[in-house]
């Protein structure tokens, strides 16, 4: 029985990160590489979070012009 439930959660969990990943949620999960949108550089595969909203939902700092980007690859403002 505890298996069911288990196994029950964690479907459900799954079809909610793909949910959220497919809406470009902050809580999905991106495995594509991005480019900046402001100067058309690839960012590097492992990122390196540049402040805590980066780290907690992930982004990274453009090395080239400094722009500060979601993981998808959107400036934040």
């Amino acid at each position: 029985m505890d298996f069911i439930v288990t196994a029950i959660i964690i479907i459900c969990v799954v079809i909610w990160l793909v949910i959220a990943s497919k809406n470009k949620s902050k809580f999905g999960i991106n495995l594509k590489r991005v480019y900046c949108p402001v100067c058309n550089t690839k960012q590097p595969i492992i990122r390196m979070p540049g402040n805590g909203n980066q780290f907690i939902y992930g982004g990274t700092t453009c090395p080239k012009c400094h722009a500060s980007l979601d993981k998808y690859g959107t400036v934040i403002p």
